[in-house]
């Protein structure tokens, strides 16, 4: 498979550790760490989007590995999600806070078992 996973390792690292930069430096977000942090989360996303597309011309797909992909695309759908709405000026219900806190660990391991699933 295409992917590199020293690669997706780096920045899965770099937005982790901007997610914990801006988790402690507080509301309101500086301008500059928000576009970064959402910058590598669309890099990692179009990284992947395109290794699977590249990975799927070349041999078909397993209902398990489809099934893996899917929560994968989910769990990513919802850390955009609640982090737009957390970096909005707006006061919001503790319940995104922790999906925003929580999420991005599930992402790293289906992103994980997806790969693994793959290879």
């Amino acid at each position: 498979m295409g992917i590199n996973l020293i690669t997706l390792g780096v920045l899965f690292l770099f937005i982790f550790l901007s997610g914990f930069w801006l988790n402690h430096s507080g509301s309101p977000y500086h301008v500059l760490l928000v576009t970064l942090h959402k910058l590598i989360g669309l890099g990692i996303g179009v990284y992947l989007g395109l290794s699977l597309y590249r990975f799927s011309k070349s041999t078909s797909l397993s209902p398990i590995q489809i099934a893996l992909i899917a929560i994968t695309v989910l769990c990513f759908a919802i850390n955009v999600a609640t982090g737009s709405l957390l970096s909005s000026n707006k006061p919001m219900p503790k319940a995104v806070s922790l999906l925003n806190k929580y999420f991005p660990y599930l992402t790293l391991v289906s992103t994980g078992g997806m790969i693994y699933l793959l290879w």
